[in-house]
């Protein structure tokens, strides 16, 4: 029996858009790329020439002289684990919690009207205020911590499947009625994916503000964590220890937010305009 084989010729049209696209790519990163270099070689140049202390500001060298200090990179690696294991478990809590949340008050309108204005007040209180009451409550451990994560990372969630559920027209809903779809349907089919652009935007956020829950719970009382390192370093006046673990908190943050974006427009990719944001 004779097999065929298909071969897929790209046509020079098609290759000069994909070679087209990659350019375009290529151009759109290269602003950035330029700044940073210049950030970082003034960084390292300009402290110096205008005789800053290095313990006021220290240079970008002796910055990385402190993060690759062979007797503390593991130090930062342990406390790095642990600010991440803090991040990650508050933002998973909150997440479920601003989801499963975000649909009740929206198809509930009673509760809405009861619970939303008490949400919205503890929101407004300051997770700084609020986070030296968890660590009476809940210890110096990791629990405290992921309480204060979760509560940061709970109302941007909420909020944007809230917002994103109120977008769907009622026509749609109508639609959806006349073929006699059923509650659970409707939620599942329509509401939820109409609803995932402003949920993922809600959760870009919480991402954000992981972080930067964790951190905050660390200041206020911990045994372990980047927090911990930044004040042990804040009492000895080793600045470049305190830039080291800033520097790690910026990559933490930059590769959770390129690994979302991705994420969203794998997921997301039926939307209009998905495709063209930038990572």
């Amino acid at each position: 029996m004779a097999s065929t084989t298909t071969t897929r010729v790209m046509t020079p049209s098609r290759a000069h858009g994909s070679a087209k696209s990659r350019g375009v790519a290529s151009r759109r990163h290269l602003p950035p790329l330029a700044f940073l270099v210049v950030l970082l070689v003034a960084w390292e140049y300009v402290p110096r020439a205008l005789g800053i202390p290095s313990f006021i500001f220290p240079p970008l060298g002796e910055v990385l002289q402190a993060l690759t200090d062979p007797g503390a990179t593991r130090s930062f690696l342990y406390h790095t684990q642990v600010t991440l294991i803090e991040a990650f478990s508050g933002l998973a809590i909150g997440t479920v919690l601003g989801l499963v949340l975000g649909v009740v008050l929206v198809e509930v309108d009673i509760l809405h009207r009861m619970i939303y204005p008490y949400i919205v007040a503890i929101q407004s209180i300051p997770k700084v205020a609020i986070a030296p009451l968890f660590v009476i409550w809940f210890g110096f451990g990791l629990t405290s911590k992921v309480v204060v994560v979760a509560l940061l990372a709970f109302f941007p969630v909420l909020l944007g499947t809230m917002s994103g559920i109120r977008s769907v027209s009622a026509e749609h809903i109508a639609l959806f009625k006349v073929h006699r779809a059923t509650r659970g349907q409707i939620r599942r089919k329509l509401l939820l994916p109409s609803a995932l652009p402003s949920i993922f935007t809600g959760f870009e956020m919480a991402v954000v503000f992981s972080t930067l829950g964790a951190i905050v719970g660390e200041f206020v009382g911990a045994q372990a964590g980047l927090g911990v390192l930044i004040l042990q370093a804040q009492y000895r006046m080793n600045t470049g220890a305190v830039f080291a673990c800033l520097l790690i908190l910026c990559a933490v943050g930059i590769t959770l937010n390129v690994i979302v974006r991705l994420v969203r427009r794998r997921i997301l990719y039926w939307v209009p305009g998905e495709k063209s944001l930038d990572v």
